[in-house]
């Protein structure tokens, strides 16, 4: 059967699929195509098995224990890089660490999968037939592939990343990233569609997969018009000042807004120490994630804590609200892996969206974006000085060329980035698989 109105598709996700602004984007879409959708989960603590949104259901899996047989050993949790040495020096030392390292890796290997199938088999008794089953990233494509050799049915491959490039994948030793790129590449060959979120991404892809994914950016819905406080629109309503009225702030003092998964990496600690140089201005961290509460805990310590703030993520129906109360977004996100050279953030164009100049990493990924659309300023993230001279060149810059920052990203909100665009070709991707 061809997908399309009356198709049943079915999303299986590696996490809790609480804050997927793609999938829920994605699944409107679906629903008002006519198809009828349901999201396949993992459990997570004080969330329901069996959930339902407005159109669709989300059940909610736990994952299996691992066999108490398969220990599964401590490694380290990331990989530094080392201090240059002589070449007689660095051999020894990655041989020491293949001995030491190298039964643990495997065993963890061994365990991975053991709990990965007894999931897959725990996610088949669940899940609903389909006609489609779409995969959210690298961890379960190989059940969707499963599903389709059980149930029938289409696969579709969502690589919202260079997985193999990316998270606990980079940290792997090489020989092992070599192999999970093999087992990436025969998985997406053998799927009836491959997605992705940007062009760098599928140009790296295309290579590595030997297939060109089809492009769907992450992009939130063509902004109103007038947007709230549009430059140049008297019509337009004024721009909310949500996270003064949160946080009890004087309504002139400027917003440095980061928002999205708190995580390594992102910039957040050159973020804090930046806010030092950036007098008056506040600086809010809005979002989820493990570390969310050490992150808290860091900003309450620095000298300038009473400027520094750390906040709940909000729904992703809620958010452009408080993003466009913010004058500048912030997203110094650092270069040390492929993934994060080449990525282009939701947080750019919900940012774009709301009509707020940002201030990125003058990376491949967003710096181009940035030069295209003349929507903000790019910095180096490793230097906070360089990161806070980005920021003071747009709040200290004239009310003109603030409303110009704004005005750019509005317009390429609605020209380009928009998700009404990016529908249509996933929509034509689902009608085209056979």
């Amino acid at each position: 059967m061809t997908p399309g109105r009356g198709s049943r598709v079915v999303l299986l996700f590696a996490n809790t699929a609480e804050h997927n602004s793609r999938a829920t984007r994605m699944t409107r879409t679906l629903l008002d195509a006519g198809f009828a959708v349901t999201w396949v989960a993992r459990s997570g603590p004080g969330l329901p098995e069996r959930e339902t949104r407005t159109g669709w259901d989300i059940l909610r899996v736990p994952l299996p224990p691992g066999p108490r047989w398969l220990p599964a050993p401590r490694l380290p949790a990331s990989r530094q890089a080392p201090a240059p040495r002589p070449a007689a020096v660095r051999a020894p030392a990655r041989l020491a660490r293949l001995v030491v390292d190298g039964p643990g890796r495997l065993l963890q290997a061994l365990r991975y999968q053991v709990v990965t199938r007894r999931w897959a088999a725990a996610v088949e008794r669940v899940a609903p037939p389909a006609d489609v089953w779409q995969a959210d990233g690298l961890v379960t494509l190989p059940v969707c592939l499963r599903l389709r050799a059980r149930r029938g049915g289409r696969v579709v491959y969502d690589s919202l990343e260079i997985h193999v490039e990316s998270g606990a994948f980079a940290r792997l030793p090489r020989a092992w990233r070599w192999l999970l790129g093999r087992r990436e590449r025969a998985w997406a060959r053998s799927s009836d569609a491959v997605l992705t979120v940007s062009r760098p991404y599928a140009d790296v892809l295309a290579r590595r997969l030997g297939r060109a994914p089809a492009i769907v950016m992450n992009c939130p819905p063509t902004p109103p018009s007038p947007a709230a406080g549009e430059p140049g629109r008297p019509d337009a309503p004024p721009r909310p000042r949500r996270f003064h009225q949160l946080l009890s702030l004087d309504p002139a003092a400027p917003i440095v807004l980061y928002h999205g998964y708190l995580f390594p990496h992102r910039g957040i600690e050159r973020l804090f120490e930046a806010m030092a140089l950036v007098p008056d201005a506040h600086l809010v961290v809005m979002g989820f994630g493990p570390r969310f509460d050490a992150y808290r805990e860091a900003a309450a310590a620095l000298p300038h804590a009473a400027r520094v703030h750390v906040v709940p993520g909000v729904p992703p129906d809620d958010l452009l609200g408080w993003v466009a109360s913010a004058d500048v977004a912030a997203m110094p996100i650092e270069g040390n892996t492929l993934n994060h050279r080449l990525t282009t953030p939701n947080k750019l164009f919900e940012a774009l969206a709301a009509g707020v100049p940002v201030v990125a990493s003058d990376l491949p990924g967003m710096a181009e974006i940035l030069r295209e659309t003349g929507a903000g300023v790019s910095c180096r993230p490793d230097d906070p000085a360089d990161l806070a001279r980005a920021i003071r060149s747009i709040l200290d810059a004239p009310e003109e060329a603030r409303a110009t920052w704004r005005s750019n990203a509005l317009a390429a909100a609605r020209r380009t980035y928009n998700w009404e665009r990016q529908a249509e070709t996933y929509l034509g991707v689902l009608r085209s698989i056979r």
